[in-house]
């Protein structure tokens, strides 16, 4: 085992849970048809959502601004109503396995379990409170998440703040994500960081990572 890693930190939506990857999949899930997509993604309107977006995540605005906010730069294609469908069928599902491979690393002697996630209030209330709350979510020791942080990957100060709530140097954190910038940005920061395929089986994925480091987890704490 690589002593100095103690702490194993997971981005959740594409690694511990199963999300939309489009605009048009969560349509689809909603019920709401897709409109003049040609429009809809032209890039002034792409760019502006991408602003909203990193200011909802950092806990910037609030949800209802938000969903009016959007279907302001969709130039009306969508209601505000029909954006806060769209966004709340976002979620799917736990991956396979996950919640067991988080278990296991609690059980581990010397290892600790964490997120550290690009999210948002709504999100995070449906995705740790309720019938449909996350088991693997539930059982992560510490809980990172952008809204509550200010900050968004991948950006520096992100990171930064993990390791200060953490209590942990770059050298003491393994992260996995889905999406490549954030992995650069937690490497520029320092950190072991490796991409996840959302498509594959993340689990699986992390756990080969975790061998090829040097790292043995617990059994299956039952």
């Amino acid at each position: 085992m690589t002593d100095a890693i103690r702490h194993i930190v997971f981005d959740l939506g594409g690694v511990v849970v199963r999300i939309c990857r489009s605009w048009e999949e969560a349509c689809e899930r909603a019920d709401i048809p897709v409109r003049e997509p040609e429009r809809f993604s032209s890039g002034h309107l792409r760019q502006k959502r991408r602003s909203l977006t990193d200011s909802y995540m950092s806990g910037h605005i609030t949800c209802d601004d938000y969903f009016l906010a959007i279907a302001d730069a969709t130039e009306t294609l969508y209601s505000p109503e029909e954006v806060q469908r769209i966004h709340d069928i976002w979620l799917i599902e736990d991956y396979p396995r996950i919640d067991l491979l988080i278990r296991r690393i609690n059980a581990t002697p010397g290892l600790a379990s964490a997120c550290l996630s690009n999210t948002n209030h709504s999100h995070w209330r449906a995705l740790t409170s309720g019938a449909n709350a996350s088991r693997a979510i539930s059982h992560l020791g510490v809980r990172l998440v952008s809204h509550e942080l200010g900050a968004v990957k991948p950006h520096a100060e992100i990171y930064r703040r993990a390791e200060r709530m953490l209590e942990a140097s770059s050298a003491e954190i393994v992260f996995f994500d889905d999406t490549a910038e954030h992995v650069e940005g937690a490497r520029a920061c320092g950190w072991r960081a490796e991409r996840i395929d959302h498509a594959g089986d993340p689990a699986g994925q992390i756990e080969q990572h975790l061998a090829a480091l040097g790292i043995a987890l617990a059994d299956d704490p039952g």
